[in-house]
């Protein structure tokens, strides 16, 4: 008398295609979320002109000065002492010579004016600033 088994039949799942389609979607989000971390808030003072940035399809430096007078190159604190020579560095190492300044409403001009004195002398050619505009608000 013969025996014969009957064969198992697997009804597993096949997890590849599963983990495959986890993975893309875990590299696209990673890919389409934001490293960069936003700017700081500022309250821009407002005027009844446009500001004068520099054309926004060239590359350019910005500079941020908050309510306490905190300035922020390219989002990292710094310094009056060191701005210069930072935005040396940056002007060598990218050949970007202009600087957008936004600057609290609330920052004081002590803060303002040696920051513009000090981009004059580390060599920005295009400085601009950044502003509300009173007729479009």
């Amino acid at each position: 008398m013969l025996i014969t088994r009957k064969r198992r039949i697997d009804a597993g799942i096949d997890m590849t295609p599963l983990i495959d389609v986890v993975f893309q979607l875990l590299i696209f989000l990673m890919v389409s979320s934001q490293f960069i971390k936003p700017d700081r808030q500022v309250e821009l003072p407002a005027g009844p002109l446009e500001s004068a940035p520099a054309d926004p399809d060239l590359p350019h430096l910005s500079l941020t000065i908050t309510a306490t007078d905190l300035i922020l190159l390219e989002g990292e604190e710094t310094s009056q002492a060191e701005l210069g020579n930072k935005l040396r560095d940056l002007i060598k190492h990218s050949d970007i010579n202009a600087l957008v300044i936004r600057s609290d409403r609330k920052a004081s001009v002590g803060t303002l004016l040696p920051v513009i004195e000090i981009a004059r002398e580390s060599g920005i050619m295009t400085l601009a600033y950044d502003k509300k505009n009173e007729l479009t608000e």
